[in-house]
């Protein structure tokens, strides 16, 4: 089950947004988008823009996905002023090197749901 930020993210996502939440009481932002802020535990959030490019810090392929094809390229990119995401990089794992930059796209898995992934910018 899901809670509303989740929803609101992956509507968005489905609109070709990245987006998450920022707490309005103390000025934190949270990736993954959270409906109560951990930091002060305030209910008051609202959607920001994620930033659309980052740095890939580590990657690896993987044989077997749930929700992926196979064999998956997957990744940590480092968001500005985020932090690491966890997500699909849409490119051969040869040629990937730690630092290239990569920008934000989206794509649907085979059972119908649009995810978040990262591909080296050209």
């Amino acid at each position: 089950m899901q809670d509303k930020a989740a929803e609101e993210f992956f509507a968005l996502l489905a609109r070709g947004e990245f987006r998450t939440t920022r707490c309005r009481g103390c000025g934190e932002t949270h990736y993954p988008p959270r409906v109560v802020c951990p930091a002060c535990l305030g209910e008051d959030m609202e959607w920001v823009d994620l930033p659309r490019e980052g740095t890939l810090v580590a990657f690896t392929q993987q044989r077997d996905a749930m929700r992926c094809r196979r064999p998956e390229v997957l990744g940590l990119v480092e968001l500005e002023g985020i932090g690491n995401v966890f997500t699909r990089i849409d490119a051969p794992l040869e040629d990937l090197r730690i630092g290239t930059r990569v920008a934000f796209d989206t794509w649907t898995s085979p059972d119908g749901v649009v995810l978040h992934q990262f591909r080296p910018r050209s």
